[in-house]
């Protein structure tokens, strides 16, 4: 026994949006990612224009669970070193019922608003001691209000090349009694790849989240680490990362007994992102 829902009016605005950008100038400049989870300092050029397709797979809790994050990220330079973005966001839920006898699986498709994406180049990675950016991005849903920011630090030394983010995550739950704060997130992100040959890279992903709760302060601290392949090439490039959970730096209070934070977190994720220059 199973519900779902599937809106066709989401399959209908990634079509339309696709089809709107697909017919823009095109320009040769862009924005590969090295990695999935940790951003870089690089942005597009002034008038440079990016169409990315995020997928996210989250799987593994106490009981089954199964998640599917979907982003179609529409990308443009406005100077050589200011980007912005716009976010169609989209999630697929499987996951138990416990509440009935015998257990069912729920299933869920949900449009789950948009977001706008800003960031700032300071300094480049290459021509500098050492590359930096800011950024910060917007999220808004029928129930949910959320702010992210990022400072963004990588270094490109040899055939290397390594980035840091410090990310700040605020999320405010909104209901017929006005908005109220959910739970705010510090997570700290390093990627490390090598380039074997231009455009062809390999490395890992570390990835730790702090959840600070009103209840809890803070509620779980967990850590993440798995390898990243990238892929680039003229009009196109691709990045992928899996990432397994690693005993937790500190254990969920809702689930003390637990070495890994099974409650809200998943034991496995795994990330693709694929662009192509428009």
């Amino acid at each position: 026994m199973s519900q779902f829902r599937k809106p066709k009016r989401a399959a209908m605005l990634m079509a339309v949006l696709a089809g709107i950008v697909g017919g823009l100038p095109s320009f040769s400049n862009a924005n590969e990612r090295h990695f999935t989870y940790t951003y870089e300092s690089a942005t597009l050029p002034k008038g440079g224009r990016e169409l990315e397709i995020w997928s996210t797979l989250r799987t593994g809790r106490n009981n089954y669970y199964s998640e599917m994050d979907h982003r179609l990220e529409y990308e443009v330079g406005l100077t050589d070193r200011l980007q912005t973005s716009l976010y169609l966001n989209f999630q697929d839920v499987a996951e138990a019922d416990t509440s009935v006898t015998p257990s069912v699986v729920r299933k869920e498709f949900s449009w789950e608003g948009i977001s706008s994406e800003w960031k700032y180049k300071m300094t480049d990675p290459v021509a500098n001691v050492i590359g930096s950016a800011l950024y910060a991005e917007f999220s808004l849903s029928n129930d949910e209000l959320e702010a992210e920011t990022k400072m963004i630090l990588d270094k490109r030394f040899g055939n290397n090349l390594v980035a840091y983010n410090l990310v700040g995550e605020f999320e405010w739950e909104r209901g017929i009694e006005g908005t109220e704060y959910e739970e705010t997130a510090i997570t700290n992100a390093l990627g490390f790849t090598h380039f074997f040959k231009p455009g062809v890279g390999a490395g890992l992903e570390l990835n730790n989240k702090t959840a600070i709760t009103n209840d809890a302060h803070p509620e779980y601290s967990s850590l993440f680490l798995g390898p990243v392949v990238s892929y680039a090439t003229d009009g196109w490039w691709v990045s992928f990362t899996s990432l397994w959970q690693l005993p937790a730096i500190r254990r969920s209070v809702n689930t003390p007994n637990q070495g890994l934070v099974l409650d809200d977190a998943e034991r496995f994720n795994a990330r693709l992102l694929f662009s192509f220059h428009l």
